[in-house]
């Protein structure tokens, strides 16, 4: 009986120090790719926008899906070079009570009309490389966007100031521990990316990190355009690799721009979910 009683009581305990010891434990995080890596990402954005042009108030949906390749192509002690592609993208928007459907993968989507000018724009994307430069803790140093800046360079600015890298800290770090990063996206833009960051939780290979963030913006690819949001979610993030296995955002953007000397308030709120695998 008393051994009994003794079994229960370790039983009981254990899950306890368990505890007590993860939530100890530091790790340093940082991206250990290798030259030859391959991730496919996988993410879905769910946007629900409104906005007001000519006393009219305008509200669309739109479901947007892409496929992204990312390939290591060199890594040194402090720094990584990838090649990222665009696999394929969809798109199901709804304005006006019309549905209007795209997908790269079939090109009855944009033969004509609405789907004919997203097509035009959006097609610029799929299979076209762009690299970036980063250092081990996913500081952005550079972008090489030639091949999409030959058809005009309008979509590569969604490019540069949507990195996903997370930005990690110099030191080891606990759970509970916190730290804070400033991105400026576009160096010929004036927007701020100001990041918080949080590690939540350890286990086992997995670290998850909560993420808030505010954006800021007066002039983007040249044009005056004033942006205030905020992001918030969290990611899960290998902790060999330092890559994101999947991530859950929320974001919501005030914004005002100007057409033709006529000023066009909006308003957006997103969802993205993202999951990537190694190939």
């Amino acid at each position: 009986m008393k051994n009994l009683k003794l079994l229960i009581a370790i039983v009981f305990v254990l899950p306890i120090v368990s505890q007590q010891a993860t939530a100890q434990k530091k790790v340093l995080l940082k991206y250990n790719l290798k030259a030859g890596d391959k991730y496919i990402t996988h993410s879905v954005t769910n946007q629900d926008i409104t906005m007001q042009a000519q006393g009219q108030t305008i509200t669309m949906n739109q479901v947007i899906t892409s496929d992204l390749t990312t390939e290591v192509k060199k890594a040194t002690s402090d720094s990584i070079v990838t090649a990222n592609t665009m696999d394929k993208m969809t798109m199901d928007q709804t304005m006006f009570g019309q549905e209007l459907k795209y997908d790269s993968s079939d090109p009855s989507t944009y033969a004509s009309g609405r789907g004919k000018q997203i097509g035009d724009a959006l097609n610029k994307m799929i299979g076209k490389v762009y690299s970036i430069t980063m250092d081990r803790l996913g500081n952005i140093g550079n972008y090489d966007l030639g091949n999409l800046l030959k058809d005009g360079g309008k979509v590569s600015g969604n490019l540069k100031s949507g990195s996903s890298y997370i930005i990690f800290p110099k030191h080891k770090i606990r759970v509970g521990d916190s730290w804070e990063a400033d991105i400026k996206p576009m160096k010929t833009d004036n927007m701020q990316v100001h990041m918080k960051y949080a590690l939540k939780k350890l286990a086992g290979k997995k670290a998850t990190i909560t993420i808030d963030g505010t954006i800021t913006a007066n002039k983007v690819n040249g044009n005056n355009l004033n942006i205030n949001g905020t992001i918030s979610g969290e990611a899960v993030v290998d902790v060999k690799t330092g890559w994101t296995k999947s991530s859950q955002l929320s974001q919501d953007v005030k914004m005002k721009m100007e057409r033709n000397g006529m000023e066009i308030p909006m308003e957006i709120s997103s969802t993205i979910k993202t999951t990537s695998e190694k190939k």
